[in-house]
């Protein structure tokens, strides 16, 4: 799946500058969570390039290479606590002892969107856009943020931090559906709302899936 994605980012990077008529700097923020999962919401950012070829004057194709940093917290979850020994802790009555555990997974990708925009022509040079199309993403980073693991001792009990992708069990590869809609108040300035739908497990042995929302910007440039 590594080959794969860098096989299509070199065949974009290649191919898609020798016919495109624009540059697009892109950015947005909102928020991330997975879909399949009982997870929390956190913020989400992305940042980056693309190329846009005009098939018609509706219709274009926008490959492009973003930074995006997604993840999703899994909240108030109870575990049981443990003396030094291993052992659950009783309370007074018998009763097993519990406490709270919160993990806030923090997950960055590289993207490679494969995008369709159709215009809407409104008062020129106003228009009304809508993007759709696949994406492919390799997990670059992060942190798994541990707070009250009560199976641990010392420090680590209260809290502690690991590399996303350093865990057994994260996938790296991501796919999944860009859908988005927005206003273009001129041709080098647009504004609109983006959903990020992952198609593949983010870990194994859960089926949940990367989902996010952002309000995103634009800026085109033409060559």
């Amino acid at each position: 799946m590594r080959r794969l994605f860098l096989a299509c980012l070199m065949s974009v990077c290649i191919a898609a500058p020798l016919a495109a008529q624009h540059l697009v700097f892109h950015t947005g923020g909102g928020l991330a969570t997975r879909h399949g999962a009982s997870d929390r919401m956190i913020g989400t950012f992305k940042a980056g390039l693309s190329l846009e070829l005009e098939f018609s004057q509706t219709l274009t194709f926008e490959p492009g290479l973003l930074y995006f940093a997604k993840g999703w917290k899994d909240k108030d979850k109870t575990v049981y606590i443990y003396d030094d020994q291993g052992n659950i802790v009783l309370d007074d009555a018998g009763n097993e002892r519990t406490g709270v555990m919160n993990v806030t997974t923090n997950a960055n990708y590289l993207v490679l969107p494969l995008l369709l925009n159709y215009y809407i022509p409104l008062q020129t040079p106003h228009y009304i856009m809508f993007t759709a199309g696949p994406y492919l993403a390799y997990g670059i980073g992060g942190k798994r943020k541990t707070r009250g693991d009560t199976s641990l001792q010392g420090s680590a009990r209260f809290f502690y931090s690991q590399n996303t992708f350093s865990q057994e069990d994260m996938h790296r590869i991501d796919a999944g559906l860009t859908l988005g809609a927005g206003y273009e108040f001129s041709r080098m300035i647009n504004a609109g709302i983006e959903v990020d739908w992952g198609l593949l497990n983010v870990s194994k042995g859960h089926h949940a899936k990367n989902v996010s929302m952002l309000f995103t910007l634009g800026y085109r440039i033409p060559f």
